[in-house]
């Protein structure tokens, strides 16, 4: 243990390259550290405590991206976390928060080259699979160009897929994927990203009464407002 960091956390901020080890034995694979390490050891667990990931970490101690401005998003984040949690209690479970009205618009999904990955997650767990590829777009100097969204598959079925996606400038990469609608049913939501649920049900009951028929396949592209674009092929 060095500065209250367990063996464990430092050798996965060495294989990250956040510390790295002053000195490795071969024989019996400790890692050595310098005493002047510890202040950059500090600066990497305070971080962490603020909730910020290992990519963003890294990102601040390679200069590309402002501390203050990703202390900043992440106390903007909790905050709205906050707000909601605060709404959920203040609402009787038996109620419907009504406090939004919303009004469905038709437009394209624009087209976008995207990195991406396929894996069914818990809505809880999408910050990993994001994490995931700006961390492969850092890795193999992609450009971001956009909010990271998400698509889901066969929704009117028992087995929905799901792909997490995050624009880049054309690649030639093999894991890249070309993403449009010409036609979708469109609504923006601002109640949060943990009710984004909602939104479909909206969505649904909005094509229901106006005789629009859905596809198979709906997007959600989560805003850093946190607002949520959520989009529903719509099929003629």
């Amino acid at each position: 243990m060095v500065g209250k960091v367990g063996r464990k956390a430092l050798r996965i901020y060495h294989e990250e390259g956040l510390l790295v080890p002053a000195f490795i034995n071969e024989e019996n694979g400790y890692h050595y550290y310098e005493e002047s390490q510890l202040a950059l050891l500090e600066k990497i667990r305070r971080l962490r405590k603020i909730g910020l990931s290992l990519y963003e970490i890294k990102q601040v101690l390679e200069g590309n991206a402002s501390e203050d401005e990703l202390i900043g998003s992440k106390i903007r984040e909790l905050d709205g976390k906050l707000q909601e949690i605060k709404e959920l209690t203040d609402t009787p479970a038996n109620t419907i928060n009504k406090e939004a009205t919303y009004e469905p618009d038709i437009r394209p999904f624009e087209s976008c080259t995207c990195i991406y990955i396929d894996e069914n997650v818990e809505l809880e767990n999408l910050g990993m699979s994001v994490g995931k590829l700006y961390e492969k777009a850092s890795k193999e100097g992609l450009t971001v160009t956009g909010d990271h969204f998400v698509i889901y598959e066969c929704i009117s079925s028992d087995s929905i897929l799901m792909r997490t996606c995050l624009p880049v400038k054309e690649s030639t990469a093999a894991d890249t994927v070309n993403t449009s609608e010409e036609k979708c049913l469109h609504l923006t939501f601002k109640d949060g990203f943990s009710k984004v649920a909602r939104a479909h049900t909206i969505l649904k009951e909005y094509a229901d009464s106006h005789d629009i028929t859905l596809g198979d396949r709906a997007y959600e592209v989560y805003k850093k407002d946190m607002t949520v674009d959520v989009y529903y092929k719509v099929t003629e």
